[in-house]
Parts: C-alpha cells; structure tokens; sequence
C-alpha cells in the first residue's frame, strides 16, 4: 500500500477531532487539512494546550491513524516529540522547505523533485482566524473530574483446616467375675459300715472361674461438619478525586466600564 492510498482515508477528517500518542495522551485537536493537487491528505493541522494556545503543529499524514467512529486521531509519535516539532502560526505559509523540515524531523523521507506551489497561508480555504472568532456565536470549554467508583472482587482470604489426631488416655472398668470354691467339710459317721473296704482311692472335683476378656474397637461418636455461609459486610472506602474548576475573567470594555 502506497502513501497515496493510505492518506485516504483521512478524507473524513474534520475539525475539533481529538488527536493522541500511542499511550492514549491527548495532544490537541484537528483545526486543519491539508491534502495535495490529487485531495489527497497530505499534513493535518494541530492546534495544542487548552484553547489552542500552546500553538499549532504540522503533522505527516502517513504516522497518523482515523477512527472516524470515536473521533480520534491516533500519531505514532510521542506525545513531547509533538510538542518539540516544528510550529507555525496563522500567517506562515507552509513551503516545501518547511514541509522537508517537518518529514524529516519525523523520519520520513523528503519529496524530492515534485514541484507545487505552497499551500498558502494557514487555513487559507476558509475564512481568517479573526473572521472565524468574530462569526463564532459560543466557545465550548470542558470541565472534569475524577468519579470514585468502588466495588468487589473476590479472593481467597484463608484456610479452615480439620485435622485428626490420635490421643491414648488410660480408663478403668469394673467387670464382675464369678469363680468356684471347693469347701470340704468332715463328718462323723457313727454306723456300722457293711461292705467297706480299706484302700486307696482319689476323686477329682472339677473348679471353674470366669476370666476376664479385653477387646477394643472403634465406635463413631461424634461427627463434625463443616458448612460456609455468606455474610454481608460493608466497607468504608476513601480515595482522593481531582475536579477542575473553570475561573472567567471578562476583560471587556463594557464590563470594565460598568
């Protein structure tokens, strides 16, 4: 794509347009077009500082991009290198002396070899500056400020950590047993045995007793949830805002005389 094609679209550039760096910092307005024999945009005038009183600039067309939807004219260059770059007034002609001055401040390589007149004094297809200062019926002047706006977003505040652990402790149980006890016990037999006889013999008497038996297993015996609920808090929050304030001095005749 040739310079020609991409000046184009400069063709629906008009005046008061926004002009910026790549950061996005305002460098002034569009007050001016200047395109060559073929309207083809060549340079676009811009006027810098509040009211257009820091001066007015030549800018190349090729380092700058329209967006003609948002009214924003967007320069490659930073904005101090604008502010640096040559400058001219209302009734300078723009010659191709000062047009090499301006493409070669920027990088971009001079027009050699094509002969056209100067593009005249400033603004020239229009009426004089004092002409458009007297025909204007109002001046716009803006005022901002800063608007605190506040709101939330989430993030993790902590951890609720449930551990198990084991802990042994020494407890006492009272079983009751049973056990057998052999008491013997001698009785005098006074009769006359028939059929006795004398020898040895032994008898077993079986003793029994209850012994004790230990076991332990796990019972559940208590359960712990864990539930997280929503709590509506407020918080104060507390910045510092800039506003601008606009102070009018009316210097005029007829106000100083009254």
């Amino acid at each position: 794509m040739d310079r020609e094609e991409r000046n184009t679209g400069l063709r629906n550039l008009e005046k008061g347009y926004e002009v910026r760096d790549p950061e996005g910092e305002k460098i002034g307005k569009v007050d001016d077009l200047f395109v060559d024999e073929q309207d083809v945009p060549e340079y676009i005038g811009v006027k810098m500082g509040l009211l257009g009183l820091s001066g007015t600039t030549l800018i190349p067309a090729e380092i700058t991009t329209l967006d003609d939807e948002r009214e924003i004219v967007s320069v490659s260059a930073q904005k101090e290198k604008v502010k640096d770059g040559p400058s001219f007034d209302g009734d300078q002609e723009v010659t191709p002396e000062f047009e090499r001055e301006v493409r070669e401040y920027y990088g971009l390589e001079s027009e050699e070899g094509i002969e056209r007149a100067p593009y005249g004094p400033y603004a020239a297809e229009a009426e004089s500056e004092e002409d458009e200062l007297r025909n204007e019926d109002e001046l716009r002047v803006q005022r901002s400020e800063e608007e605190l706006r506040a709101g939330t977003r989430e993030r993790e505040a902590g951890n609720v950590n449930v551990r198990k652990r084991v802990k042994t402790d020494r407890e006492q149980v009272r079983v009751p047993k049973k056990r057998e006890e052999v008491n013997v016990e001698r009785v005098p037999v006074n009769e006359e045995g028939t059929g006795a006889e004398i020898g040895e013999d032994e008898v077993s008497v079986p003793v029994v007793e209850e012994e004790l038996v230990v076991e332990k297993r796990p019972v559940v015996k208590e359960e712990i949830r864990l539930r997280k609920d929503v709590v509506e808090d407020e918080e104060v929050v507390e910045e510092d805002v800039r506003k601008e304030e606009i102070d009018v001095d009316d210097e005029t005749e007829y106000r100083r005389d009254a």
